[in-house]
């Protein structure tokens, strides 16, 4: 398969360890094409990263292409002290911004650069506002830098309209506190386990033998994770009958003393809901546009 940056010219600016890894489309490509897509307004959406430990920032995701441009000074001193960078553009009908680009525990892996259309310095502040949205909205998609490279979907079979994806976007808008969110199922096509909705990509991923293990458990698996910044909880989820038909996995936000058996109890209501819902239909890897 040909990978992102060669396709783009941009395997010269990569280590060789990482341009064999970053394939054609990636997650962070995916995310900047939703966000275009959902605003009509907004003309430019980059994400500048590093594409591997110790290696420069550059351009990874854009709509507008420039992959592998370095990051400017700007753009590096907005890494450097997490501050927002704004203004008009000569002309005064865009508006730029540069923001840190944060992942779910709120850590600065690269710089994300908005331009939008704007009508003149009384809109600039409607805009700041959307474009903190933007940010938001964004992080709460991202588990990590790394995370951005996944491939997207990450089996080039599986699909993203799944009734599991439906019910993870509808379960994480309902409960912001909430920071990860992942539903696997058994596939139609293979039976096997697999990822089939989620917070942060990984469609069609296929379950590990801890995720395995999950489906029989009888109580919840946790850890922490995030450099101690999240904690995670692994249940299995039953069909009306108590039989076993898949996993949650469920991210909160996390902190030296925090009550980890608050977490568990909060997890378990959420499974409790999201088994109501599956209730009338189990079928998680049911198409549902």
């Amino acid at each position: 398969m040909l990978k992102h940056f060669v396709r783009l010219g941009l395997l010269g600016l990569l280590p060789a360890t990482a341009s064999a890894q970053v394939p054609l489309k990636i997650y962070g490509q995916e995310l900047i094409d939703r966000t275009v897509a959902g605003d009509r307004r907004l003309l430019l959406a980059q994400m500048h990263v590093a594409p591997a430990a110790g290696a420069a920032s550059v351009v990874v995701a854009s709509n507008v292409g420039q992959f592998g441009s370095p990051a400017d000074a700007t753009e590096l001193e907005v890494m450097a002290t997490n501050k927002v960078e704004a203004g008009l553009l000569p002309g005064g009908t865009r508006l730029k911004m540069e923001l840190p680009l944060l992942d779910v525990v709120g850590e600065t892996i690269g710089v994300l650069t908005l331009e939008w259309s704007c009508h003149g310095a009384g809109d600039m502040a409607a805009l700041s506002r959307r474009a903190g949205q933007v940010r938001a909205a964004l992080s709460r998609r991202i588990l990590n830098a790394a995370n951005l490279f996944d491939q997207f979907p990450l089996d080039p079979a599986a699909t993203t309209s799944t009734r599991a994806q439906k019910l993870v976007d509808g379960l994480q808008a309902a409960h912001p506190e909430v920071e990860v969110l992942a539903v696997r199922g058994r596939s139609g096509a293979t039976g096997e386990l697999v990822l089939l909705g989620s917070t942060f990509g990984r469609h069609g991923k296929k379950a590990d033998q801890d995720d395995l293990k999950v489906l029989e458990a009888t109580a919840p698996t946790t850890g922490v994770y995030s450099t101690g910044k999240r904690f995670g909880i692994d249940l299995p989820l039953h069909d009306r009958g108590g039989a076993a038909i898949g996993t949650m996995n469920v991210g909160y936000a996390y902190r030296d003393g925090a009550d980890a058996q608050a977490l568990v109890a909060r997890s378990l209501r959420l499974r409790d809901e999201l088994q109501r819902r599956l209730a009338a239909d189990p079928a998680l890897d049911r198409l549902d546009p």
